[in-house]
């Protein structure tokens, strides 16, 4: 597997992908050939393991740089299909006494139909300067797919992204303006204690399966929090006073627009998943135009599995 660790293996693989341009079958299929011709084993294998090591590491680096997708759990090689998620049960399992007639529980489930659907980023570039590569293939590789995991982060939490032709974005869910999400409101003039009560309150009744609450919260209500008096705020901000969820994520309005005051998040209960194995980029060759255009994309769903897992705070209008 020295091949697959080497830049040459880079190269080979970007080649075959500018070649093939879209026809995904007909450059897997070349690429399979390739590495057999290297005494390469292809079959009954993960697909990461027959991949350039240096092309998967931008990759993973962009999730790994997103502070909202690197909170969450991500489930790769996803294809079409379906869950059930039942409402909130207050009732839960019961005990059982001999002799004594067992309660049945009716529920009525919801269905979420999930298809993979890309979400990209397709830029142009002239062609000899795309030849001269160095810098600008390191730029293709490590900064084009950050546009593409922006605007995915945001389409997990607030959603607001848009098709081609002005539609929603709809194959990922945002917990924002979810019918299984809790909702709370925060008053425009609300002090830092009451911030303080606010995430409390949520973090403590936002339904989870072992406690892996994440709190995403906005800049400023961040701020008010790091305020709150009798030193809570201080020892917050120095790790010496805990709050109940696994990770703390600041979120810019810069990075996700229209992000609320905060969400909180049971981690175990949002299944965002890729087909594949995350973020790809792709060229092809114009002719016409003597131009390159390389396209970063990834083929995702994202929906919350489970009623109550998330609570999403927000500030009303003046």
């Amino acid at each position: 597997m020295d091949y697959l660790n080497s830049s040459k293996a880079v190269e080979d693989y970007t080649t075959l992908a500018l070649k093939f341009g879209g026809n995904g079958k007909q450059f897997n299929k070349a690429w399979k050939e390739s590495l057999e011709d290297k005494g390469i084993v292809t079959q009954d294998v993960n697909e990461d393991d027959i991949l350039p090591k240096k092309l998967i590491a931008p990759i993973a680096a962009a999730i790994d740089a997103s502070p909202v997708l690197s909170a969450l759990k991500i489930t790769y090689n996803v294809e079409a299909g379906s869950i059930a998620i039942e409402p909130v049960n207050t009732v839960g399992a019961l005990g059982h006494k001999r002799g004594a007639t067992k309660t049945v529980q009716q529920t009525t489930l919801t269905t979420r139909d999930l298809v993979p659907k890309a979400i990209y980023k397709l830029q142009k570039l002239d062609h000899m300067t795309f030849l001269k590569g160095g810098a600008l293939v390191e730029w293709v590789m490590t900064e084009l797919p950050l546009y593409v995991v922006q605007r995915l982060a945001q389409a997990v939490l607030v959603g607001g992204v848009k098709n081609e032709d002005g539609s929603d974005f709809t194959a990922v869910r945002a917990i924002v303006g979810d019918s299984l999400a809790n909702t709370t409101e925060l008053a425009d003039a609300a002090s830092n204690g009451d911030v303080f009560a606010a995430i409390m309150d949520a973090l403590t009744n936002t339904r989870s399966v072992v406690g892996n609450r994440i709190l995403f919260i906005r800049a400023d209500t961040y701020n008010k929090l790091l305020q709150v008096g009798d030193g809570i705020g201080m020892a917050i901000f120095t790790g010496m006073g805990q709050l109940p969820a696994s990770k703390i994520v600041v979120v810019s309005d810069a990075d996700v627009p229209g992000m609320p005051a905060f969400i909180v998040l049971d981690a175990d209960s949002y299944l965002l998943g890729f087909a594949g194995s995350g973020v790809e980029t792709l060229g092809a060759f114009e002719i016409m135009t003597n131009s390159q255009v390389i396209e970063s994309r990834a083929y995702v769903f994202g929906t919350l599995t489970r009623a109550g897992a998330a609570t999403v705070a927000t500030v009303p209008a003046p």
